[in-house]
């Protein structure tokens, strides 16, 4: 494996299927991902979301860094730089097809951390539930303009600006402008 290939998600999904002697239909059912994603998936086709990564780990019972983490050893020739390409990164679509949420941090830190690249198109809406007792949000506008609401109260975002807001209750993102907006997105989980 070159020292900054990613972690070869499928061929490890396929070698855990076959040690629990599943078959990809079995996997598919106690998973709800459909047989030919998993297939598409185990001989590296196409690249699982997180949502997707999740669900298979849960079905695997096993840890998502244990999936993710990549096949290195840790002696002198092991890698000290991950190199993500572009088209890998792993991506989470709104409901309405209008933001697009590129997930920027290491999986292992999804339950304290995550970043995300955020692009919205006008009209776009990003609708959040609340997250755990104490999460925070931090959204950083690098262009375009952004309305962010959580409780009672909304504000609006130009270029630069930070917005940090509670986001144990509901809280939505949404963009008025005329233009596409796009901004990192923070969430620190206590």
């Amino acid at each position: 494996m070159p020292r900054n290939a990613p972690p070869d998600v499928g061929r490890k999904i396929k070698l855990l299927r076959a040690e629990q002697k599943l078959t990809l239909e079995q996997l598919a059912q106690m998973s709800g991902v459909s047989k030919s994603m998993l297939s598409q998936i185990e001989r590296g086709r196409t690249n699982p979301t997180l949502a997707i990564l999740w669900t298979l780990t849960q079905s695997l019972e096993i840890d998502i860094s244990d999936l993710l983490n990549a096949d290195q050893n840790d002696g002198p020739d092991s890698a000290k730089i991950t190199h993500i390409k572009a088209h890998q990164t792993p991506k989470i679509q709104s409901a309405d097809g209008k933001c697009t949420l590129k997930i920027l941090g290491p999986i292992d830190l999804v339950t304290k951390t995550e970043w995300y690249d955020m692009t919205m198109t006008t009209g776009g809406l990003l609708e959040s539930e609340g997250h755990a007792e104490g999460t925070k949000e931090h959204l950083t506008l690098l262009e375009g303009t952004l309305s962010v609401r959580n409780g009672t109260e909304e504000i609006i975002l130009s270029t630069g600006d930070t917005a940090r807001y509670d986001a144990d209750i509901p809280h939505y993102i949404e963009n008025k402008g005329k233009n596409m907006a796009r901004a990192l997105m923070i969430v620190l989980t206590p």
